[in-house]
């Protein structure tokens, strides 16, 4: 899809580092028909009639505009992930914090400056919508004055000349997974069987993919070590799903597991599906690959068969680059790898398989030299259970990222908020506020952007009130739950607005009473000098409760979302509200207020 441009003279320049801003317009026109991604036909959503959604490119300080157009049966809204919406917090796109959701039949415009660069993607944040397809790429052409890394790389002249011409048109890949059931079919298979459903059919690159089942024996032989004592060596399905036992349910009766419908959890039937092909012109010496996880469950991994890549960007921000063959890539996330094309002119295999988190399962695609037609075989760096094939292969360090230039932050905060995360309720339901529930249908009618006072439809504990201008530290604490094991698989938690800094990790429960505190005692445990800049953090406790501390400043006023990116656990109330400069809370201007004539009808 075209974006329509109008050139406008910035008012006042020395706000952005661009002398002229693009007026960028898209239009996105949803709807609800039956398609087959991965060879099984079902309803599903597209944008402009296709799937993912169309790309939408744009410099740095473009004034952006987004049309959504709702042509669907349901309501919706969509999200610009990681776009910080500063000054615009009414284009967020949540439900009942920045909105009400788009009707049937009806429109919405979308507004807000690209004060950012980087890779980013919109979907859905309505109904676990995401589920059924409602997602598509984001890229954003840095500034010229934005300093890059890739010296960092190469010192070769020609080499970080061609990487830069590789970042000016780089190749955008969507990383997903795919079920036959709709996002409404799933959520109703847990609430009938209260039983926690994390099963998926396919994993999709770019929209393309197939049911793969190697049969029980394979899958066996790939699954990892670990996994096998954390499930009491029980066997894994034939789609490669965990049991449904105390260590992947809890205890949380009463439970009706024999409800669970046929094909979802176990009797995996292989499909054709269909492939994608990334073609790469070696005669350009680099490419720049940018692969963002729109995944609704799984959480996964991709590796270029022979080729190291080098992640030099995530989250939409530059890193120090880092070597790699292979990069675990949660819900949300997005990593930039720029590859050397010098290998022989034929095809090599994108590999996606799953971190073997809840399922043993995985996804392919193909880097195609162009001009090549040979298709022998290449080598892999992983198997299909993402286990390395040899001592050699190098696994992205996540711990070793550092913010390229280099960022430094105050070192004291402003305030400390507890964040509890862990099941609540039953074995489905999911809290990050340690007792209490995230109600995402709550102020569809009444968003609090729009009255302050439609907080109080929440329960207390998921509302957190900062003031403009500080510093907040965000303390993500797993805990031990009532009726719930005490090893939890990842939550992929993610920040709306700007970004946070990852201040330390940490084993067992955190018991200072400030992050100044724990650091004198552990340093080991934090990094402040340069931390990770991040809008998306991962919490694993694979060996018990664990702890991660984030800080942000408060600069955007408004109600943002925080939440866990795994689908089923924000539907099911893993979520906190921040509202952000509760003493200065903005007032939405004429023009993008949702009074009840607001909503334009489609036409």
């Amino acid at each position: 899809m075209a974006p329509l441009k109008t050139l406008l003279a910035l008012a006042t320049p020395a706000l952005l580092p661009l002398a002229w801003a693009k007026q960028v317009q898209f239009e996105l026109n949803l709807t609800w028909q039956k398609g087959a991604p991965n060879g099984n036909v079902r309803d599903m959503i597209f944008m402009n009639d296709q799937f993912p959604g169309p790309e939408l490119r744009f410099d740095q300080g473009d004034d952006v505009e987004v049309v959504v157009n709702n042509n669907m049966p349901f309501n919706t809204s969509i999200h610009f992930h990681g776009i910080e919406q500063h000054g615009t917090p009414w284009s967020d796109g949540v439900p009942g914090l920045t909105q009400k959701p788009i009707q049937p039949g009806r429109s919405w415009t979308y507004r807000w400056k690209a004060t950012q660069y980087g890779t980013y993607w919109y979907h859905a944040h309505a109904r676990s919508e995401m589920m059924d397809g409602l997602y598509g790429p984001i890229w954003i052409n840095p500034a010229p004055d934005v300093l890059d890394p890739f010296h960092l790389i190469s010192n070769n002249h020609d080499d970080i000349q061609a990487m830069r011409k590789a970042e000016k048109d780089p190749q955008l890949v969507m990383l997903s997974d795919w079920d036959h059931l709709t996002a409404a079919e799933y959520q109703q298979v847990q609430q009938d069987t209260r039983v926690n459903i994390f099963c998926m059919d396919s994993v999709l690159v770019n929209g393309r993919g197939a049911v793969y089942c190697p049969g029980t024996q394979n899958i066996s032989a790939v699954e990892l070590s670990y996994l096998k004592t954390a499930i009491d060596n029980q066997p894994l399905t034939d789609k490669g799903c965990l049991p449904n036992i105390y260590e992947t349910q809890g205890n949380f009766p009463p439970t009706n597991p024999e409800r669970i419908p046929e094909g979802l959890n176990s009797g995996c039937v292989p499909t054709t599906g269909l492939h994608e092909i990334i073609e790469v012109d070696p005669n350009n010496q680099w490419v720049a690959l940018k692969f963002i996880s729109a995944a609704s469950m799984k959480a996964l991994m991709f590796s270029i068969d022979e080729h190291q890549m080098y992640i030099y960007e995530v989250d939409g921000s530059y890193i120090e680059p880092l070597p790699a063959d292979s990069v675990t890539i949660f819900n949300g996330e997005r990593y930039s790898a720029m590859v050397k094309l010098d290998k022989t002119w034929k095809d090599y295999t994108i590999r996606v398989p799953d971190t073997q988190g809840d399922q043993v399962i995985s996804g392919f695609a193909t880097m195609r030299y162009k001009g090549s037609s040979n298709t022998e075989p290449s080598k892999p760096s992983v198997n299909y259970g993402g286990q390395s094939t040899s001592d050699s292969v190098v696994p992205l360090n996540q711990r070793a990222m550092k913010p390229y230039p280099p960022v430094s932050i105050p070192q004291h905060a402003d305030q400390l908020v507890n964040l509890t995360l862990g099941r609540w309720g039953s074995a489905y339901t999911w809290t990050a506020a340690g007792n209490a529930l995230y109600d995402v249908m709550a102020n569809w009618d009444d968003p609090i952007l729009y009255d302050l006072n439609a907080k109080n439809n929440l329960a207390e504990q998921v509302t957190i009130q900062t003031k403009n201008g500080t510093w907040v530290d965000l303390l993500l604490q797993l805990g031990e739950m009532p009726g719930a094991p005490a090893i939890q698989a990842p939550h992929v938690m993610h920040k709306h607005s700007n970004k946070a800094f990852i201040l330390g990790v940490g084993p067992g429960f955190f018991n200072w009473s400030s992050t100044e505190e724990a650091y004198n005692e552990r340093p080991d445990l934090f990094q402040l000098d340069n931390p990770q800049r991040r809008d998306t953090f991962i919490t694993n406790g694979p060996a018990g409760p664990t702890w991660m501390m984030l800080r942000y400043q408060v600069v955007n006023p408004g109600p943002f979302l925080f939440h866990c990116h795994i689908e089923t656990h924000l539907s099911n109330g893993m979520a906190v509200a921040l509202l952000d400069g509760i003493d200065v809370w903005p007032q939405v201007p004429q023009g993008e207020d949702q009074s009840p004539d607001a909503t334009q009808a489609v036409g």
